[in-house]
């Protein structure tokens, strides 16, 4: 049984300091009927440096694993928040 994860609850929390992840890809695909589903994924991490005023879904991620800057949607992305930041302090 596939079981779909969606992140939607945390979306009036994202803030600037949160430890987030996301997939960036999978070490191994199997096919289900004619659908390729990815099982064992690899992942990404890094710090929300800031938050859409726009579309508060929309985030700014600086990725410490490799140093580069991602623009992440939580919904297309399904990111997980890991760690909350602290604010002021």
């Amino acid at each position: 049984m596939l079981v779909q994860q969606y992140s939607y609850f945390v979306k009036a929390e994202l803030q600037r300091g949160d430890l987030v992840r996301w997939i960036v890809d999978h070490n191994i695909y199997e096919s289900s009927g004619d659908v390729l589903v990815g099982k064992d994924p690899n992942y990404k991490y890094g710090i929300i440096m800031e938050v859409s005023r726009v579309d508060t879904n929309a985030v700014i991620v600086f990725s410490y694993g490799d140093g580069r800057w991602a623009i992440l949607n939580l919904i297309h992305d399904d990111f997980e928040v890991l760690s909350r930041g602290t604010q002021n302090g």
